[in-house]
């Protein structure tokens, strides 16, 4: 008989609006453990995060549930997003259900900016955990060029929930 092989535990943060989604996918799964962060804001409006239980994730794979669904949402997002891989964990995956600026970069003439290659240089700028660059899993990206838009310090994986919706 072979040792029974464990799990990977997976330590899941997540945004205020995928508050839902990540109940829905921890409820699936023993392994997947969710944690907070307290999305606070100064008075000025900018973000003033605090990560719960930071001292509890050394050591763990640790996953975040991104939702760029507004341009107002991703510089928070984007804080913690990089204060996570500096907490000395082992493994750090970025979930991106949907690149909202991808949604139109065809460049037609001079002047048009391709934004969804800045949001690309943006997350590939995401520190390394103890494990090496971040896994970043993107859902039903418009265009797969879109792939070569990513620097070599992520490790983009693109993914379809198209057969889930059938």
């Amino acid at each position: 008989m072979g040792e029974q092989r464990r799990k990977k535990e997976i330590h899941l943060f997540y945004c205020a609006e995928s508050e839902d989604l990540a109940r829905k996918v921890a409820d699936k799964s023993d392994a997947i453990h969710l944690q907070s962060i307290s999305w606070r804001s100064f008075d000025d409006g900018f973000p003033n995060l605090f990560i719960n239980n930071a001292h509890d994730i050394r050591g763990q794979h640790v996953a975040f549930l991104a939702s760029f669904s507004s341009p107002g949402v991703i510089f928070e997002q984007i804080s913690a997003i990089f204060a996570l891989p500096k907490l000395f964990i082992a493994s750090f995956t970025l979930v991106l259900p949907f690149f909202p600026t991808g949604s139109f970069e065809r460049m037609e003439e001079e002047g048009d900016v391709a934004t969804a290659f800045t949001m690309a240089r943006i997350l590939s700028m995401i520190p390394k955990s103890r494990g090496g660059p971040t896994s970043l899993v993107i859902y039903d990206i418009h265009a797969l060029q879109e792939r070569f838009y990513f620097g070599d310090d992520v490790l983009p994986c693109f993914e379809t929930g198209i057969p889930l919706s059938l």
